[in-house]
C-alpha cells in the first residue's frame, strides 16, 4: 500500500500546493500510523453477467454502471477493508483534540484502501488471467448507495472480512470498498479497453471536482503516480 503525499494533499482538497517541513513531517506520521493499524482484508467472487449477475436475482441499477460494463460477459464483485483499527486512531486523535492529525489519519487511510484496492485488483488480473475494467462502486454516477448491502450479501461480506452496511447504507468500518469489475473480452480494441479501464478521475464530468486528479497524472495510459490505483 502507498500514500505519496500529494495524494494525500489530493484528499485534503490543496492539489498544488506545497506544504512546509511541519506538514510533510505530519503527513509521513499519519501514513505510517495507518499503516501500522490496518489490517487490510479483500474478498471477490466472478459471476456470469447479461445485465444481472447470473444466479444470483441480483441487477446493478444505473445508466453508469451498465455503461461500464457493456459487453463484459462476467464481472467480479469486490470488497475491501483496512479493518477497525484505522476507526480507533482517528478516535484517539479526536478525543485528544488533534483534529489536524485526525484530517490527515483520515486522508491517509482514504490514500491507503484505494491503494490497497487496486493491488488486489492487479492481483485478482494476474492469478485468473483477465483483463479487468476499472473497479465502480455504488454512489458513483447514477449507480445507487443502497446496493451496497446486495454486494455484502453475495459476497459474505461480515464473515469473510467483518465487514457491514448500515441501513443507510455506509460501509463500516468506514475504510472500506465495494465494487463491480467487468471481465474484458478478447474481442475489445486498445481504444475500447481504454475507455473501461480508465481511471475514474479521468470518467467523470465533474471537471471542478476539488479531489479530482492533477491532468498530469493521467501519463502513461491513465496511470498516476499512486498506482502499481
Amino acid at each position: 500500500m502507498k500514500a505519496p503525499r500529494e495524494e494525500i494533499l489530493r484528499y485534503l482538497g490543496s492539489m498544488g500546493h506545497e506544504p512546509d517541513e511541519r506538514l510533510c513531517t505530519r503527513i509521513d506520521d499519519a501514513v505510517s500510523a495507518v499503516t501500522a493499524a490496518a489490517s487490510p482484508r479483500s474478498v471477490f467472487r466472478r459471476f456470469g453477467f447479461d445485465g444481472s449477475l447470473i444466479g444470483t436475482g441480483y441487477s446493478p441499477a444505473g445508466k453508469d454502471v451498465l455503461r461500464q460494463l457493456d459487453g463484459c460477459s462476467a464481472v467480479y464483485l469486490f470488497a475491501a477493508t483496512l479493518g477497525n483499527g484505522v476507526e480507533r486512531i482517528e478516535e484517539q486523535a479526536f478525543a485528544r483534540g488533534d483534529s489536524l492529525g485526525a484530517v490527515l489519519l483520515d486522508a491517509a487511510a482514504s490514500c491507503l484502501i484505494e491503494s490497497f484496492c487496486d493491488d488486489e485488483c492487479e492481483r485478482i488480473a494476474r492469478s485468473e488471467d483477465v483483463t479487468l475494467t476499472s473497479r465502480f462502486s455504488c454512489g458513483y454516477g447514477d449507480y445507487p448507495l443502497e446496493h451496497q448491502a446486495d454486494i455484502i450479501r453475495l459476497l459474505d461480506a461480515p464473515r469473510r472480512i467483518g465487514l457491514h452496511v448500515s441501513e443507510s447504507g455506509m460501509l463500516m468500518p468506514r475504510k472500506s470498498v465495494t465494487a463491480l469489475i467487468g471481465v474484458l473480452g478478447n474481442g475489445y480494441s486498445p481504444a475500447d479497453a481504454a475507455a473501461h479501464t480508465a481511471d475514474k478521475c479521468r470518467r467523470c464530468a465533474a471537471l471542478n471536482c476539488p479531489y479530482r486528479k492533477a491532468a498530469a497524472s493521467y501519463d502513461n495510459g491513465g496511470q498516476n503516480s499512486r498506482s502499481p490505483a
